[in-house]
């Protein structure tokens, strides 16, 4: 009993030891990726930094955060931030986020409220800690506008997983429920659309310029490819899917093709028209065409293409392409 006692001691003795050093690592890892922010040219700082959780837990409290960019006007603070993670599996963390987050955006600024929000983080051992998947959960979000305008959303879950078949490339799954969109928004469809969103998903994988790992913050990798699996807009008695693979040109702009579908295509004539978009004449002309290419079903597919910076349904230009980057 003696020498079993023993055991226990020296072994409880390195734990403790291994805890303090790591309890040691784990906070100027904090304060060095601060300080790399702040010499790349960011704003990043913080009221104080804190690690506890001994004897089984690394957990890193940050008051007062605030990151910033100001080559492009993003930014982000908080009364607080927490890293959690068991002290024997540091490369998987716990992100907790306050109720409350301040988002800055480059013509304007928000209050993010929720009653949860939490996200996973799994990053292979290696020295540049490359990210193998990413989970983003929560309830009871709300985004106030500092120029009056309000969303509202009752749950929000976005996923990612490192794709091993091809380099530098991410499966994403993004998942939104019961959104309710800003009065004023919905005060420019008159009524076509009811005021909650029913879901919004995507499941897509994603090609990157580079790997997004531990310096990734201070030199981004830009979007280089999307591969569209579906898109999944549930509004009313309104549906629209899409599916399609783009990829971004030398300036920045998508190309490639996609098939969207609208389902209940009707209600959207009545939207662009309730918007202004269409006048009465006009929408005979597109319900004309709709009902010839839907070949008098409810649901109508409309190829799209994009090239030079523009997008097309068939041949005609509908406007500008989207920007990957």
């Amino acid at each position: 009993m003696r020498w079993l006692t023993g055991l226990v001691l020296v072994l409880g003795c390195l734990w403790g030891g291994y805890w303090f050093v790591g309890e040691r690592g784990f906070e100027t890892a904090a304060r060095d990726w601060f300080d790399a922010l702040e010499a790349s040219g960011k704003v990043a700082t913080n009221a104080g930094l804190e690690v506890h959780g001994f004897p089984n837990r690394f957990d890193l409290t940050v008051t007062e955060p605030h990151l910033a960019d100001p080559a492009t006007g993003l930014g982000w603070q908080a009364p607080f931030f927490q890293v959690l993670s068991l002290s024997y599996k540091p490369w998987h963390v716990i992100a907790a986020f306050p109720p409350e987050q301040r988002l800055t955006l480059p013509h304007e600024g928000m209050t993010l409220r929720s009653g949860k929000l939490q996200a996973s983080v799994v990053v292979k051992p290696q020295p540049a800690l490359p990210l193998d998947r990413f989970t983003l959960i929560g309830n009871a979000i709300e985004a106030d506008g500092d120029r009056g305008w309000v969303v509202t959303a009752e749950s929000l879950q976005f996923a990612t997983r490192l794709d091993e078949s091809r380099v530098n490339r991410h499966e994403i799954g993004l998942n939104v429920t019961n959104i309710v969109p800003d009065a004023a928004l919905m005060a420019v469809f008159a009524g076509a659309l009811p005021s909650q969103v029913g879901l919004i998903r995507v499941d897509a994988h994603i090609g990157f310029t580079g790997p997004i790992d531990r310096q990734a913050l201070t030199a981004p990798p830009q979007i280089a490819s999307v591969e569209l699996d579906n898109l999944r807009i549930e509004w009313g008695q309104m549906q629209v899917t899409a599916q399609g693979n783009v990829t971004a040109d030398a300036a920045g702009f998508a190309e490639g093709n996609s098939v969207l579908q609208l389902k209940n295509w009707r209600v959207a004539l009545d939207v662009a028209q309730s918007m202004g978009i269409l006048s009465q004449n006009d929408r005979k002309l597109w319900e004309q065409a709709a009902m010839f290419l839907a070949k008098q079903s409810d649901s109508l597919d409309l190829p799209l293409q994009f090239k030079n910076g523009r997008s097309f349904i068939g041949p005609l230009a509908v406007g500008p392409a989207p920007r990957l980057r």
